[in-house]
């Protein structure tokens, strides 16, 4: 507890004092997510305000804002996210649902609820019209299969139906979104997937990535991605943040928060594989000051 309150008092003391990144850094570095969080929640305690706007709004920039989210809890850390993605409509709302269980969205909307006055099903449906906005609200009511050891039969049906049937009805028929990207275990997609390369001669992903536009691909991709190798989706991410037309450090910092303690070893090495560079290289030639080594230490995490 002694290392608890010193961190917290010490952040409290510089950000309403001397601002001093090295002091954040520092905390950041020298703590996992429990004690990350047990430091926000001893600094709201004993302050009455929150580490992480006091951390986003003093200090400025991109360091500030990545630094921020580190304290955090993954549910916090899902609503504020949440909250900024069903604003913009945008990828961000579906991959903070799109990887959950039923029963982990209801715990989000009623932290949503409490958080925001509104309900969650609601501005998922304002935010997202039509077949886009259905499938994600079938996300709280239909529960993904645990299945191991797939029905190899079965799974060769749903790449066949798959085969048989346009992309934009991959989103657009909910009957078949729900049945074969929402309900099948994460084992069953793997092997729908082969089952669809070899009934057609083009890789699932590929074929979402070639053909299906706009929100529809990103749902597909979300979906796809999440339950089959997250690692790979996340590290595409951070390579499509720093290689786009400018930085794009609000979803290269949501990225490596999200990921850091989970896969990124998995991460360092399928970026390695696939763009013949090290995530480390790419964020050092597209970063500086403090936002690179809170980068830097986060994607070696």
């Amino acid at each position: 507890m002694s290392n608890i309150s010193e961190t917290a008092e010490n952040l409290h003391s510089i950000l309403y004092g001397k601002k001093s990144d090295d002091v954040i850094l520092n905390a950041v570095m020298s703590n996992n997510l429990q004690n990350r969080v047990a430091i926000a929640q001893y600094y709201k305690a004993t302050y009455e305000t929150s580490l992480f706007d006091d951390i986003k709004n003093k200090i400025s920039g991109d360091f500030g804002y990545c630094a921020a989210q580190m304290f955090l809890s993954p549910l916090e850390f899902c609503i504020y996210h949440l909250k900024l993605g069903l604003k913009k409509g945008n990828e961000c709302a579906m991959e903070m649902l799109t990887s959950k269980t039923p029963e982990e969205l209801k715990i989000i909307e009623d932290a949503y609820r409490k958080d925001t006055g509104k309900e969650l099903k609601a501005d998922i449906t304002k935010a997202f019209s039509g077949a886009i906005g259905k499938n994600l609200l079938n996300l709280f009511t239909t529960k993904r299969i645990s299945n191991p050891k797939p029905n190899k039969k079965e799974c060769e049906k749903y790449a066949i139906k798959l085969a048989e049937s346009d992309i934009k009805n991959w989103t657009e028929d909910e009957n078949l979104f729900k049945e074969i990207f929402i309900q099948r275990s994460p084992e069953e997609l793997i092997l729908i997937a082969r089952y669809y390369l070899k009934k057609t001669g083009n890789n699932l992903i590929d074929i979402v990535e070639k053909k299906a536009k706009g929100k529809n691909q990103t749902l597909l991709k979300e979906i796809l991605y999440n339950n089959i190798m997250p690692h790979e989706l996340f590290a595409e991410k951070i390579y499509l943040a720093i290689k786009g037309a400018g930085t794009n450090e609000e979803i290269l910092s949501r990225a490596l928060v999200s990921r850091c303690e989970l896969d990124m070893a998995a991460m360092r090495d399928i970026y390695q594989t696939k763009y013949k560079v090290s995530m480390k290289e790419d964020i050092i030639g597209d970063t500086s000051g403090s936002y690179q080594k809170i980068c830097i230490f986060l994607s070696e995490k």
